[in-house]
């Protein structure tokens, strides 16, 4: 798990919707990778429903060809606008995949094409959320912003299928840690435990933080927007709590240590500062996260941790886009390291975050990447794995 720990230092910094024109290496190849999926996702896509009598395999290609049809029209002006060069043919590889694809029929195309979607869509999802949590370039983020909120939407539509193979969910990445917490359940993963255990601790301090910054902000737009904080989070909890029940996971009572310094230093702030301080603690507790948040929703196996993370990743989005809409985030909230930080929030003796983000970003954002590079090697191996278990079945 990517320990989650923040940048002091807010005054002075770059305000986090101010216009930045760079494009980093990670911002590229979220780009690169977007790219790619759309070569050959939308032209298979696009016959999927002229291919299957199963309706919901239908109206699932058909959502995914609008969507990432949408995708790539913003993707081309995006990069466009940027500078950056894309590649308009399709790969040999994805080539082979889209010739194979259109070999297949009957049950035999609906579980390939459900499968290598699915598993391919989780990848990109990783990547696209950790861009959308930790770039500094405006329009890459509304870019990311858009994919996340399409690939949530159309991986739920294919999984309702019910034609998405197990294999689909296994994604190459860094195992999460157990936790300490008292298992009710013989069936529990401990990734889907950790999930919750995160969630649960989140929000028992960010929601009362943002119910004391409704009341006792400076700014009228952060009041309204900690205010909305607060109540969401109460859905969110709720969420948390039945998939808990439902998986036996018996969750903490109170937050961190770490996590009641970072309320308290709300607590002690005034007026502007506690405004500041507010929406740039959110931001980073939410953009870190975030991150683990949309690895749960590509990977588990379990329906309730899967619902429960579905939930907190649309709530998380729609806050950090809120908390960035205050005007007071700084670009050194979206970045992750090791460094406590906390405590030099209200203190200048400490030296400045320096550029570029931390290990973890680094670290968070190379696996994205293999994330994607893994799904697309394995993308053709899949499509033959698939269709000789639908042989089988018959």
């Amino acid at each position: 798990m990517l320990s989650v720990v923040f940048l002091g230092a807010f005054i002075g910094a770059v305000p986090a919707r101010a216009q930045s024109t760079e494009v980093t290496s990670s911002d590229r190849s979220f780009l690169v990778s977007l790219r790619q999926l759309n070569s050959w996702l939308v032209p298979v896509s696009k016959e999927v429903p002229s291919r299957t009598t199963d309706a919901a395999i239908g109206n699932a290609g058909r959502d995914i060809f609008e969507g990432h049809s949408r995708l790539d029209v913003d993707l081309r002006k995006t990069a466009q606008e940027l500078g950056v060069i894309m590649q308009n043919d399709v790969s040999g590889e994805h080539q082979s995949l889209i010739d194979e694809m259109a070999e297949r029929t009957g049950d035999n195309h609906d579980r390939a094409y459900a499968t290598i979607v699915r598993q391919a869509q989780g990848g990109l999802l990783v990547m696209a959320v950790q861009t959308r949590a930790t770039t500094q370039n405006t329009e890459i983020r509304t870019l990311s912003h858009q994919t996340v909120q399409t690939l949530i939407r159309t991986m739920t539509v294919l999984e309702n299928t019910g034609k998405v193979d197990p294999s689909a969910l296994e994604l190459v990445t860094a195992k999460a840690q157990v936790n300490a917490v008292r298992v009710l359940g013989q069936n529990v993963e401990p990734s889907d435990r950790e999930l919750l255990v995160l969630l649960t601790r989140h929000s028992l301090w960010q929601k009362p933080a943002s119910r004391e910054s409704s009341d006792r902000a400076r700014d009228a737009k952060v009041r309204k927007v900690a205010g909305q904080l607060a109540a969401e989070h109460t859905q969110l909890t709720q969420a948390v709590t039945e998939a808990a029940r439902q998986i036996g996971v018996d969750l903490p009572s109170e937050p961190t240590t770490e996590q009641k310094s970072w309320a308290n230093a709300i607590s002690s702030s005034s007026g502007a500062e506690l405004d500041t301080m507010y929406a740039n603690l959110s931001r980073a507790a939410d953009g870190s996260l975030i991150t683990q948040v949309a690895h749960s929703r590509a990977t588990t196996k379990s329906l309730p941790a899967r619902i429960a993370s579905q939930t907190a990743l649309t709530l998380l989005l729609k806050h950090m886009l809120l908390l960035e809409g205050t005007g007071l985030v700084k670009a050194n909230s979206l970045q992750m390291t090791d460094v406590p930080a906390i405590a030099q929030s209200k203190s200048s003796s400490g030296p400045p975050p320096q550029e570029g983000g931390g290990p973890s970003t680094s670290v968070a954002l190379l696996t994205g990447i293999v994330v994607l590079v893994v799904a697309g090697a394995g993308t053709l191996w899949l499509v033959r794995a698939v269709g000789h278990h639908g042989e089988h079945r018959r």
